[in-house]
C-alpha cells in the first residue's frame, strides 16, 4: 500500500477481474427454463421494525395489505438480515452470499477525516449523540472512495433475470455505490427511479400536506441539511428530475406504470423503498387520523409506515387490475431492524435495534407471496438470511445457481410447501468489524473482539436476550466461539474501513458496534 498525506495508507479495491470473466462465463451460460417465467416483485422496506407490523404484532396501527401478503402466502417468524445495517445487507440480498465473502462488512463512505486535527475535531467539538469516530487509522485516498460499493465481479439476481428475458426495475434507493459502474443501469436494470444515498426528503419541507419530525440526532441533522442534493437526489433513468409528490407514493406511481408497460413480458421489480428511514415526514391526512399517538416523532413514524403499506396494497391492487396477481411471486422484507439511535422507536420485545446484532437489530419481518404455489397462512419457522432470496428467485424463474463461485442461499420454496423441521441453514452468521455472532439452532453467541465480552443466549426461551449464558454453558459456547472465529478468519479482509461506531445501552449494559 503506497504513503498518502497525514500518514494515511491507500486502501485499493482491486479489479476482481478473474471474477469478472467467470461472471461473463455463467451468465452467457443460462438459458430459459420454465415455460411460463413468474413476475417478481421485491419490496425492501428501510429499518422498518418486525414489530412495526401487525402481522407480527404491533397492535398501535394496522397494516392490513402487509398483512394481507402474509395470510394468503407465508409469514417467516426468523427471517434474518445478514448485517445490521442497510447497504452491507442489500450487498448480501442481492448477490446470494455472505458480503463478507467480497469484503463488503462495513458501510460505504463519501467522506474521511482529511487530517488527525479534523478527526479531534469530530470526536471533540462536535455533540455527535450515541455516535463517535472510529480510532483514529489509516483511511482511502480521495480516488479510492468512488469505487466502494458492490463490486462489478458480483452476480446480481437482476443480472440472471434479464439473461432469460425479464425486464427490470429498479424504484427505491439504491445506496450500493455512488458512480459508475457501481450504479443500478450498470448491475441489469432497465428503468431506475430513486436515489443513490441512503437517504432522502419525502418530500418538501414546507409542504403544507406534509409533517416534519426532525429528531436531536447528529445524523439525523446531516440528512435535513442535505435535501435533495448530490445523491440525495431523484433521478429518473440517471437524469435528475424535481419529484413533488410523497415519495413513497411516488415509488407505487412508477411501479404501477412499469408494471402497465411490461405485463406482457415477464418483469423483475425491485422496490427498496426508503421508508421509514430517517428523516421522519408523513402525509398529514394520515397524521391527522392518529391523535391518540401523543408522542410528536412516534406518531410521524407510525404514519409512514401506514403510507408504506398503502403503497404495498397500491402495487397488490395493481397486479390484480392487469390480471397479473396469479403469475407474480412477491417478497417483503425489511433491510434491518428499527433504529434505537432515533428515540422515537423500539423493537421490543426484542434487544437492541439498527447496527447490533442483537435480535431488534437483525431479525426482520420477511412474506412470500406466490398464489397456486404457497397455502395461504403458511408459517416458517426456520432461522433464515435475506440471501436466501436470492436462490428462491432463480427457482422461482428456473435459472440455474452460480457455481465458480460459494452461493450461501438457499431456496425457500420447498419449505412453504412442507412442514419440515429440517433446518434451512446450520448455522448463521454475522461479522462487522470487531463484532461478530452465530446462531446455530436456538443458541446464539454475540462477540466483541475489542471490548472482549462474550454473550450466549437460547433464543427459545430468552427471545429478549436478557439472560447471559456464558458462564454456565461452558461446552456450547467454547464451541459456537470456535466455529464463529474459524468462519470469520475464512473471510477476506474489508475493503474499506469503518469511519464511526455506535454506542448503546442493552439490557443496562453499554454495548459497542462499529458501522
Amino acid at each position: 500500500m503506497s504513503q498518502t498525506l497525514f500518514g494515511q495508507v491507500n486502501w485499493p479495491i482491486p479489479c476482481d477481474s478473474l471474477g469478472i470473466n467467470q461472471k461473463k462465463i455463467y451468465l452467457s451460460s443460462i438459458q430459459k427454463g420454465k415455460n411460463k417465467q413468474p413476475n417478481i416483485v421485491l419490496i425492501v422496506a428501510d429499518d422498518l421494525g418486525k414489530f412495526d407490523l401487525s402481522i407480527y404484532g404491533n397492535t398501535i396501527i394496522q397494516t392490513p395489505h402487509i398483512d394481507q401478503l402474509a395470510m394468503e402466502g407465508a409469514m417467516f417468524t426468523d427471517g434474518y438480515a445478514s448485517a445490521p445495517i442497510c447497504s452491507p445487507s442489500r450487498a448480501g440480498m442481492l448477490t446470494g452470499r455472505y458480503q463478507q465473502r467480497f469484503g463488503y462488512q462495513l458501510q460505504p463512505q463519501q467522506r474521511y477525516p482529511k487530517s488527525k486535527f479534523e478527526w479531534w475535531s469530530f470526536k471533540n467539538l462536535m455533540n455527535t449523540n450515541d455516535i463517535e469516530p472510529s480510532p483514529f487509522q489509516t483511511y482511502p485516498s480521495k480516488s479510492q472512495i468512488p469505487r466502494q460499493g458492490l463490486p462489478p465481479s458480483e452476480i446480481t439476481i437482476t443480472e440472471m433475470l434479464k439473461q432469460v428475458g425479464y425486464t427490470t426495475a429498479w424504484i427505491g434507493k439504491w445506496h450500493l455505490g455512488y458512480e459508475a459502474p457501481l450504479l443500478p443501469g450498470n448491475f441489469g436494470f432497465d428503468f431506475q427511479y430513486g436515489c443513490y444515498e441512503a437517504f432522502t426528503l419525502f418530500g418538501k419541507i414546507k409542504d403544507p400536506n406534509i409533517v416534519n419530525a426532525p429528531i436531536n440526532e447528529f445524523t439525523d441533522k446531516h440528512i435535513w441539511k442535505k435535501e435533495r442534493t448530490g445523491a440525495c437526489a431523484i433521478r429518473k433513468n440517471g437524469i435528475l428530475i424535481d419529484e413533488n409528490e410523497y415519495i413513497t407514493y411516488a415509488f407505487a406511481r412508477e411501479a404501477k406504470k412499469f408494471i402497465t408497460e411490461n405485463k406482457s413480458q415477464p418483469f423483475f421489480l425491485y422496490m427498496p423503498v426508503t421508508a421509514p428511514h430517517t428523516p421522519y415526514q408523513a402525509p398529514k391526512n394520515i397524521y391527522d387520523s392518529l391523535s391518540f399517538i401523543k408522542e410528536h416523532n412516534k406518531r410521524v413514524y407510525y404514519s409512514m409506515i401506514i403510507a408504506l403499506d398503502k403503497m404495498v396494497g397500491d402495487v397488490i391492487q395493481h397486479l390484480e387490475k392487469e390480471n397479473l396477481g396469479n403469475n407474480t411471486l412477491i417478497i417483503f422484507t425489511s433491510d434491518n431492524g428499527a433504529p434505537l439511535y432515533s428515540h422515537t422507536v423500539t423493537n421490543a420485545p426484542l434487544a437492541g435495534g439498527k447496527f447490533t446484532f442483537y435480535e431488534g437489530g437483525i431479525n426482520v419481518p420477511l412474506i412470500l407471496n406466490y398464489k397456486n404455489n404457497i397455502d395461504p397462512g403458511t408459517m416458517v419457522n426456520q432461522p433464515v438470511m435475506l440471501f436466501d432470496i436470492y436462490a428462491t428467485i432463480a427457482d422461482a424463474a428456473g435459472i440455474p445457481i452460480p457455481k465458480d463461485r460459494i452461493i450461501d442461499g438457499t431456496s425457500l420454496l420447498p419449505w412453504t410447501v412442507s412442514n419440515s423441521q429440517q433446518p434451512v441453514h446450520n448455522s448463521l452468521y454475522w461479522y462487522s468489524g470487531y463484532n461478530m455472532a452465530i446462531r446455530k439452532g436456538n443458541w446464539k453467541l454475540i462477540m466483541n473482539t475489542q471490548e472482549k465480552t462474550v454473550e450466549l443466549f437460547q433464543l427459545e426461551i430468552d427471545r429478549s436476550e436478557s439472560t447471559n449464558q456464558e458462564a454456565a454453558e461452558i461446552n456450547t459456547k467454547e464451541a459456537l466461539t470456535k466455529e464463529l472465529t474459524e468462519w470469520v478468519n475464512s473471510m477476506p479482509p474489508l475493503l474499506w474501513p469503518g469511519l464511526v461506531d455506535y454506542e448503546v445501552y442493552i439490557n443496562g449494559k453499554l454495548t459497542k458496534w462499529r458501522v
